[in-house]
């Protein structure tokens, strides 16, 4: 492995730590970084977002664990993540190759950060009075679904959600958190089946890297979050999608 190819490893480790938490859209980032290096690896995307899965499970360790008592009340929270996490697994899986295709298109990028700015934007008007229920659970999965798309923020898309259904964003960053545990887990079941794994000492390097910059990245979202600031994150998205689309109108007349 050449020198060039271990930095762009570790770079894009950095990026998926900081923009998969970040309602900013990981999966845009990585598509946008990949597209200027010219490096395309889906398991090592895969390994990144494991790092990503290793640094959630310790930062939602205390609800992991009481979920576990299996009380009435963990029971229902239990089965509100199985029935949000069904709608996204359902159009991954149907629009796998449809999804696939767009992490090569710079306009469907350009209009989905534009898309996801909205989303963030509107959250600043939310009120927040009620709990999670299970169809708001549903709802918030169907979110959840939109994002298996580049440029569109799970994070963003899910927390915005729970926060338009009315939940408070504090306990909807948390259950954000925790529907990326089966959503991850479920793709790394997949590429493990295809047999596309890499485990050299490099990629781990990157492995680790994403473990420190995701912890990092979710306890500033989890401050930001404190002071009620969530919805600035879509100045970041519409400069970013403006930035793309303009440069592809370029490219089109240069």
């Amino acid at each position: 492995m050449s020198t060039e190819e271990i930095f762009i490893q570790i770079i894009l480790a950095l990026i998926q730590g900081a923009t998969e938490f970040l309602p900013i859209s990981s999966s845009g980032h990585l598509a946008l970084v990949s597209s200027f290096f010219s490096y395309t690896n889906v398991a090592f995307f895969v390994m990144l977002h494991l790092g990503s899965l290793v640094a959630v499970l310790f930062f939602t360790r205390k609800e992991i664990w009481q979920l576990l008592h299996f009380k009435k009340e963990d029971r229902k929270i239990i089965l509100f993540l199985m029935l949000a996490t069904i709608p996204a697994a359902v159009v991954g899986l149907l629009f796998n190759n449809f999804i696939e295709s767009q992490f090569s298109s710079m306009l469907f990028l350009g209009f989905s950060f534009i898309f996801t700015g909205f989303i963030l934007f509107f959250t600043k008007f939310s009120e927040e009075n009620h709990k999670i229920n299970w169809w708001r659970a549903i709802t918030i999965g169907f979110g959840q679904a939109i994002a298996v798309f580049p440029g569109i923020s799970r994070s963003g898309m899910t927390i915005s959600t729970a926060s338009f259904l009315g939940i408070e964003k504090e306990k909807a960053m948390k259950f954000s958190f925790l529907l990326f545990i089966p959503i991850v887990m479920g793709a790394t079941l997949l590429e493990i089946k295809t047999g596309q794994f890499n485990f050299s000492a490099y990629v781990l390097i990157s492995f680790f890297v994403s473990i420190v910059s995701s912890l990092i990245f979710m306890n500033l979202l989890k401050k930001i979050i404190k002071i009620n600031k969530f919805w600035m994150f879509s100045f970041y998205c519409w400069l970013l999608g403006l930035i793309i689309l303009a440069s592809q109108i370029i490219l089109l007349f240069a």
